[in-house]
């Protein structure tokens, strides 16, 4: 898709403004002693973590120069609460005087800043104490309002105070798995998680109303509003989940979550889940869930001493051996680029073809080549060291939560009874199988961030059996059939094998699995064993239906309250009481939404992409520029009277073949066809200044929003490089005040 340059001719209002944005933290340094509740999320799931970022605590003014060099007129940031607020009632002078200067800086510059108390992030003494549903949740909020009020409010005029607030349910609520902090313990029901979701929705309302309260007493003249993140749908799409939102009774309101959560478990699949020695990875992410890890491998080379080979490089042109279906297959090009793949079925073939020196060596995980070497040292023996790090989970069904729920528990207990044993453990298996010392190196037993919370909901219990899981789920029907039916491997001594002589399934794997049957039915011997190749793991799981999965899950995402415009529907009044308190409508001085992607049709490819954009991937993201001017007409409709502002919208580099320059031609001249209809648009915002570290997402593609790109993890001077969009905002605000 190709964007004409849009004519900028017509002069904007002169108030209007352009401006840039950035959150705290995406772009300021990781500090241990004032970690927020977002960094505890990255660490315990294993994300991306910030790290460095692009430094900008230190680096604020020299990003404050680039956006003035663009022509901005606003510059939006959000406050640290972590960092101004480290212990309860505790304020951090040195953070105070840190943002007074970088407001300064900004008004220095010629540029109005617009400051944001609540980015997604919140420190971890307010989690400890109940989080975002404790009923003290808004007055925890009002004394950080207030003491930045204080300390700094001289030099604000624009506030919001809930970035995104209508995204924060996700961190409650679960479609697979939760999407922001703190989440809830394992094992929560949907009507759990919609109770929690019934008490955040208001609680946020009425911080938000007791933050602008404070605002407004002390400067008038201040302007405080929020920006809910929304999608473009096709009119009668969005007036529907609208309607639905307007309409909704109290006494509904947790059956309103049951469609995000269990896929039909008429979806029949061949077994309910795999233990098979099965590495997470992106591509099998797309197929599967997967548990928590319980063993971390590594893909190594075995080589024969008949071969002549002595190091990994030694192995250009050369033959090397794979396994079907194994992870080492989406690996082998980037780590040989010079080598010819040679696939086969079982580990057994392959030893077979190294033994005949028809390939020079074998590419798998290290411990299921660790016997060969046990049995015959002489003979086999590794080249080189650890290639990549493999971690070992159990694969569920898509769309099952409650199932995925009840596997990971049984993980934690697993690793808990068997913390620190090692080698130990593993020599109950099988006394041939060597396993190196750091196997449990990076496995601890998993604290959810609800685990801070007094306020999280009854989970599964440990050690005991589950309770009947409501009707309708995969976990009901297992229940009610009395057996669990599990993939294994059979010929991977120590994790999944079947024993000749007895004809029996023995290992590691094999245990965890008799623990599930115990989790599940108070019986470890409720289990039906399934014996699989590594080509062979992931259709055991995967249902003909399911490729309608992702199509069926974004269309339930579409037509519910999640999805609906309901906070500036609070704010206009059309939201019911239990989620709009009294009082709380009618509280803000603006009309602020951020704006990315959209679909104008609901068609099969548009939705699948919109699907992927809401899992991180944005480069598949479907662009419709038309989205954002229907936004701009409903809510000049919604609340007419108010300044509306386009508090966020950018995109990746390239996204569903729209290059970034081309996304921001586009998207102003639906501004400027809205502003020529008498659409009061006060303001828009671009995301990003520079590339940040996107909420967990590596850096890459998917993740880089930048106007400045910055490679943040292999530039140490963390240089601003202008991408070929600066020209083109540049160029759009100078025409626009022509």
């Amino acid at each position: 898709m190709i964007f004409k340059k849009t004519d900028t001719a017509k002069t904007l209002p002169d108030d209007f403004f352009f401006g840039v944005a950035t959150a705290d933290h995406q772009c300021e340094a990781y500090d241990p002693k004032f970690a927020d509740i977002q960094d505890l999320w990255e660490q315990e799931r294993n994300l991306t973590k910030r790290d460095k970022a692009t430094d900008f605590w230190n680096r604020y003014r020299e990003d404050i120069e680039l956006a003035h060099n663009l022509g901005c007129k606003a510059f939006r940031f959000s406050l640290a609460w972590s960092r101004l607020e480290p212990e309860p009632g505790q304020f951090s002078d040195s953070a105070f005087e840190h943002y007074r200067e970088l407001l300064k800086t900004i008004r220095e510059f010629g540029m109005e800043p617009v400051t944001t108390l609540h980015h997604y992030t919140w420190p971890v003494h307010i989690e400890k104490r109940g989080g975002s549903v404790a009923p003290d949740f808004p007055a925890w909020f009002s004394i950080y309002t207030s003491e930045v009020v204080k300390r700094l409010g001289d030099l604000i005029t624009y506030w919001i105070t809930f970035n995104e607030p209508n995204q924060l349910v996700y961190g409650y609520f679960k479609t697979g798995d939760y999407k922001l902090p703190p989440g809830l313990p394992f094992g929560t029901s949907y009507k759990e998680q919609m109770q929690k979701v019934r008490l955040v929705i208001p609680n946020i309302f009425r911080a938000h109303k007791a933050g602008r309260d404070l605002i407004k007493k002390q400067y008038p003249a201040a302007k405080v509003g929020a920006n809910p993140f929304l999608l473009g749908l096709p009119r009668l799409s969005r007036w529907f989940v609208d309607w639905e939102a307007s309409n909704l009774k109290e006494n509904s309101f947790e059956k309103k979550g049951k469609r995000y959560t269990e896929r039909s478990p008429l979806w029949h699949t061949d077994v309910d889940i795999v233990i098979a020695t099965l590495s997470v990875t992106p591509e099998r992410k797309n197929q599967i869930d997967f548990s928590e890890t319980y063993y971390v491998n590594g893909q190594r080379l075995l080589t024969s001493a008949v071969n002549g080979i002595h190091s990994p490089s030694d192995l250009n042109n050369k033959n090397i051996a794979l396994i079907k279906g194994s992870s080492a297959e989406n690996t082998f090009d980037v780590l040989f680029p010079t080598s010819k793949a040679i696939i086969f079925t079982d580990l057994a073939s392959a030893i077979n073809a190294l033994d005949l020196n028809s390939v020079s060596a074998l590419l798998n995980d290290e411990s299921l080549l660790d016997n060969y070497i046990a049995d015959n040292p002489a003979k086999y023996f590794f080249i080189g060291g650890r290639l990549t790090e493999e971690r070992y989970a159990v694969g569920v069904p898509k769309g099952n939560p409650l199932l995925l729920d009840a596997v990971n528990l049984t993980v934690e207990e697993f690793l808990s009874e068997h913390k620190g044993e090692d080698n130990a453990l593993y020599g109950t298996y099988s006394d041939k199988l060597k396993v190196p010392g750091d196997a449990f190196a990076n496995i601890s037993k998993r604290k959810t961030l609800a685990h801070l919370s007094g306020t999280a909901p009854t989970p599964f219990k440990a050690n005991e059996k589950l309770p009947l899981a409501d009707k309708g789920t995969r976990l009901r029907k297992i229940q009610n059939r009395g057996y669990l039916k599990v993939a294994v491997k059979k010929d991977v001594p120590g994790f999944g094998y079947l024993n000749p002589k007895t004809n029996q399934f023995a290992g590691l794997e094999i245990d965890l699995a008799k623990k599930m049957a115990q989790t599940i039915f108070g019986d470890s011997s409720k289990i039906e064993f399934t014996a699989v190749t590594s080509a062979k793991r992931l259709p055991g799981i995967s249902s003909i239906f399911q490729i309608f999965d992702p199509l069926l899950q974004c269309l339930s995402t579409l037509t519910t309250i999640f999805n609906a415009n309901w906070w500036n529907l609070g704010m206009a009044g059309k939201l019911p009481e239990f989620l709009c308190p009294t009082g709380c409508a009618h509280q803000q001085d603006f009309a602020g939404f951020d704006y990315y992607w959209g679909v104008k049709y609901l068609l099969p490819r548009p939705l699948l992409r919109l699907g992927k954009a809401s899992t991180g991937k944005y480069s598949s993201a479907p662009v419709w520029p038309g989205g954002l001017y229907n936004l701009l007409k409903i809510h000049h409709q919604l609340v007419p009277g108010h300044e509306i502002i386009i508090i966020e919208n950018g995109c990746v580099i390239n996204a569903c073949n729209v290059k970034q320059d081309e996304y921001l031609l586009s998207h102003f001249a639906e501004i400027k066809r809205a502003l020529a209809e008498g659409i009061n648009i006060k303001g828009y915002l671009c995301w990003s200044i520079t590339t940040n570290r996107e909420w967990g997402l590596k850096l890459g593609p998917d993740s880089d929003f930048g106007l400045y790109r910055i490679d943040l993890d292999n530039d140490p001077q963390l240089v601003r490089k202008p991408s070929p969009s600066v020209d083109v905002y540049k160029n759009i605000i100078k025409s626009a005040g022509d």
